[in-house]
């Protein structure tokens, strides 16, 4: 099944998709993950990713056994809404799976493999990137705050000084989020993203202010020397049979992105 630019299919239960643009790497690995479960199968009615959900390990089990990952090589991110970036290695790994959490971050990167770096989302945008030539891969959170201070940008700045990344060897996948149509914000912000980018990012319609996430964080990263960019073409807003919308549920429940390097 094809969502927007992404493929979305049951695997043993859970719904799981990926970004069409990544999937032709067999030496990366990338899955999002949805709400949505075979009901049949399980005795919840949705894959919830936040730590706020008390069976948050439950759902963290049954995802990593699915997929034949090891749980305690997952590093999280803690997600501040700014746009720090950092390079982890199998050194981050605590213990347990949920105590391994880089503090104040809201991006990672890492050129190990067989460690997964996990992000999670409502609304704001996946930012998922991979070098094939260096074999690195990055993946950031960018919600309207970090969009305004450059996260998309930052993702790219710093695979190319950790590891000599060339930006036209990159390839990035903008990720399920909130759309351009959905988005609606205050003349306060609407104007704090003109001022930056220029009001061509700006929609308005019967006094209501719409801002193009997806068409800031592609302009920036293409800014920065990056030719090959998807944007999956998914607004969480208004899918959400598959994917969590803080905006429209107020909701505490994540979807996840999950990136890898296959050994």
């Amino acid at each position: 099944m094809q969502i927007g630019n992404y493929v979305c299919k049951e695997i043993n239960g859970l719904f799981l998709c990926r970004s069409s643009l990544l999937c032709q790497f067999n030496k990366l690995f990338h899955i999002v993950t949805t709400r949505k479960v075979n009901k049949n199968q399980f005795n919840f009615d949705e894959l919830d990713m936040s730590f706020n959900n008390e069976n948050f390990k439950d759902h963290y089990i049954l995802l990593s056994d699915n997929l034949g990952l090891d749980l305690n090589k997952f590093i999280f991110t803690n997600q501040v809404h700014e746009n720090k970036v950092e390079y982890v290695t199998s050194k981050n790994l605590k213990g347990e799976f949920y105590e391994n959490v880089i503090s104040k971050t809201d991006g990672l990167i890492t050129d190990e493999k067989g460690i997964f770096l996990v992000t999670k989302y409502a609304d704001c945008m996946p930012i998922i990137a991979y070098d094939p030539i260096k074999n690195v891969v990055g993946v950031a959170h960018s919600g309207w705050r970090g969009t305004l201070i450059d996260m998309p940008k930052h993702l790219i700045i710093k695979m190319m000084n950790e590891f000599g990344s060339n930006p036209e060897n990159i390839f990035v996948s903008i990720g399920p989020s909130i759309g351009p149509e959905s988005f609606e914000v205050g003349k306060d912000v609407a104007e704090s993203f003109a001022k930056k980018f220029g009001d061509m990012f700006i929609m308005e319609s019967n006094d209501k202010y719409f801002v193009n996430l997806w068409k800031i964080a592609e302009n920036q990263i293409y800014e920065m020397g990056v030719r090959n960019i998807e944007i999956s073409l998914i607004d969480t807003y208004r899918n959400t049979d598959y994917f969590y919308s803080y905006r429209k549920e107020k909701t505490k429940k994540r979807f996840a992105v999950i990136v890898g390097l296959i050994p």
